[in-house]
């Protein structure tokens, strides 16, 4: 029997009821964690159980819990990452708004064929989940004021980088200190750092489903475990392997120069560029690199992605 309108009715209150729950208790950190607690933590298991084949894990080799409720993500930001973010998590099922600041009207149709909206950058900020920075590097303090009016149970989650030529130098940087702290404090919040160290044209067409042998890993670093673990989800769903790189301290082993950043690297190859990575040589490794690619486009010749990740790789690893 085709159930009634009454009945139809009732199950989407609950159906609705059942989603708003699960999001309150992600945003307040009560909900079950998106990774289980790391080995040797207080609520860790005693024996945990391996993985099945294909499964996608996390650092610790966990498996990851399978979401059943929508994001509500706003994105600032529709460049080459910001684009792909905005068709790719759309494809996912999520609710997202995407902005720039040219104006909703400059956002092309087929960014938003997967279900994404336009919207102006004000409104891409209200009543989301998450807030995914994909500006430039230079432009996080002019965003400040608008991130300010964002609920503190809000992720905020940065993809840029820093270049000293094109981002004016900032002192602090070349000093030493890791970008995604610098960029945390211009904020005033905490943050997450994910998909700053692929390539646009790799983040574009070589996302693989989960459980792919040689699928990507990027690597997701905040001090927050629940904002990490929201964001390694969305890693997922954009069709990566997250990788738990740690507290934001530690995310200048995924910035440019570094054996991590552009290199693309699977789940097995990744701990290892993120442990040799070399703070000390890194920027002198993300100049060269620049001044390489800087030079193939003065002589005309478009790089492509494998072009690149070989040359982070020889320049890097």
């Amino acid at each position: 029997m085709h159930p009634t309108a009454r009945e139809r009715q009732r199950r989407h209150a609950t159906n609705t009821h059942d989603e708003h729950e699960e999001r309150r208790s992600l945003r307040q950190g009560r909900h079950y964690p998106l990774t289980p607690p790391r080995p040797g933590s207080a609520s860790a298991p005693v024996a945990p159980q391996g993985p099945s084949p294909g499964t996608p894990v996390t650092q610790t080799g966990v498996p990851f819990r399978t979401r059943s409720f929508t994001m509500r993500i706003g994105i600032l930001g529709t460049g080459h990452i910001g684009k792909t973010l905005t068709r790719r998590l759309s494809a996912a099922g999520h609710e997202v708004k995407a902005a720039n600041s040219r104006g909703p009207e400059t956002i092309e149709a087929d960014v938003l064929a997967s279900g994404g909206r336009a919207v102006t950058a004000a409104e891409a900020v209200v009543d989301v989940d998450a807030v995914i920075l994909s500006i430039p590097f230079a432009r996080i303090p002019q965003v400040a004021p608008l991130i300010a009016e964002v609920p503190a149970d809000t992720v905020v989650i940065d993809t840029s980088n820093y270049f000293p030529h094109r981002d004016n130098g900032i002192a602090a940087i070349d000093a030493g200190q890791a970008e995604s702290v610098w960029a945390a404090e211009q904020l005033g919040r905490p943050i997450v750092k994910a998909w700053n160290s692929i390539g646009s044209e790799s983040f574009a067409h070589r996302n693989k489903p989960a459980g792919s042998a040689d699928r990507i890993s990027l690597p997701v670093a905040a001090d927050s475990p629940r904002e990490r673990d929201l964001a390694m989800a969305l890693v997922e769903d954009t069709g990566f392997d997250a990788f738990d790189a740690g507290p934001l301290a530690e995310s200048w082993r995924q910035q440019p120069g570094t054996p991590a950043y552009c290199t693309d690297l699977t789940r097995q190859e990744l701990p290892d560029a993120l442990a040799t990575a070399d703070a000390a040589r890194s920027p002198k490794r993300r100049d060269l690199g620049l001044a390489v690619v800087q030079e193939r486009f003065g002589a005309g010749t478009q790089p492509d992605a494998e072009y690149l990740v070989r040359l982070n790789r020889a320049i890097s690893m």
